[in-house]
């Protein structure tokens, strides 16, 4: 399985969870940041929806059959722009593409309304049903994505659940026998600090931000391959600038080494036989370590692996 990396794999997760400053109500996906429009639906829910940043045809795109939001308990359902900023975060996220126009002001306002209603201890649901994000030669297919927010009060940390069903993807990339088909995570994300990492992630690099982050949970599967672990991160918006430690798992990893060395990733294929020299086995079929990111430099069991 493809392992992303921590900024990448959590910057989906905040990518409607926070702002810096809550604000009355939404604000419009500004037109250089990105275009998004649909065939039908209403404030909340968005059908046949369809989101390009800007900069022309060969941008980054997305596409799904349905984008919908809900809020439970105390928190009102927002609109339609709330849809368009969540799904600007994904394309972002899931391409490593930056648009200017996405600015730090126009997420700030745009999820004022989502963390008034986690401060009121109300929660979000967010669903984008087969999405679509296509990047160049690049194609990157889903059954669902679902995101789930939880507020626990004032200044309280907010949790957040992801949740990835059948991925496959197709493209000169060829990502498609390491790219896991089901994720699911949870974390937990202090929400008066990621209003700029939003737009670290999509928009314009923000200088000095790090936001701590609880790993409670992250799994991922691919056939008889499967990932776990826990642990923390801090964010920057720029992974080689993030760090995370915790402990992860692994069944099957020769599965996953053959898979890479059978792509011509040598130096990868490299990286995880020498992690599986150094994992514990506990069980026959699994291998275990402590992991630590920094730097851009993956460390397993306190020895550094040559990804790059």
């Amino acid at each position: 399985m493809r392992i992303l990396s921590p900024a990448v794999v959590l910057a989906i997760v905040l990518g409607t969870a926070v702002a810096t400053a809550p604000s009355a109500r939404a604000a419009p996906l500004p037109g250089d940041c990105a275009v998004a429009g649909a065939d039908s639906g209403g404030a909340t829910t968005a059908h046949g929806y369809r989101l390009r940043f800007s900069g022309g045809m060969a941008s980054p795109s997305l596409h799904a059959a349905t984008v919908s939001v809900k809020g439970d308990g105390a928190a009102a359902t927002p609109g339609r722009d709330i849809l368009d900023a969540a799904s600007v975060v994904l394309l972002g996220a899931l391409t490593n593409h930056h648009a200017a126009g996405c600015t730090p002001g126009y997420f700030a306002d745009t999820v004022g309304p989502v963390l008034h209603g986690l401060g009121a201890d109300g929660s979000y649901d967010l669903a984008w049903s087969s999405p679509v994000i296509v990047n160049g030669p690049n194609r990157i297919s889903f059954r669902t994505i679902h995101l789930h927010l939880a507020g626990a009060g004032p200044d309280m940390p907010v949790v957040a659940s992801l949740d990835i069903q059948d991925a496959s993807t197709d493209g000169q990339g060829g990502l498609s026998p390491v790219l896991p088909q089901q994720a699911h995570s949870v974390f937990s994300i202090p929400a008066r600090s990621i209003g700029p990492l939003l737009a670290a992630v999509s928009g314009r690099p923000a200088q000095g931000v790090a936001v701590p982050v609880t790993i409670r949970s992250l799994s991922a599967q691919r056939s008889d391959m499967r990932l776990d672990g826990s642990g923390s991160a801090v964010l920057t918006g720029n992974p080689d600038a993030a760090s995370a430690s915790g402990h992860m798992s692994m069944r099957n990893l020769p599965v996953l080494i053959a898979a890479v060395r059978a792509m011509g990733q040598t130096r990868v294929a490299t990286a995880l036989i020498l992690a599986n020299l150094v994992g514990h086995h506990a069980d026959p079929g699994e291998t275990s370590w402590d992991v630590a990111w920094q730097g851009g430099i993956l460390t397993v069991n306190q020895i550094p692996l040559p990804l790059r």
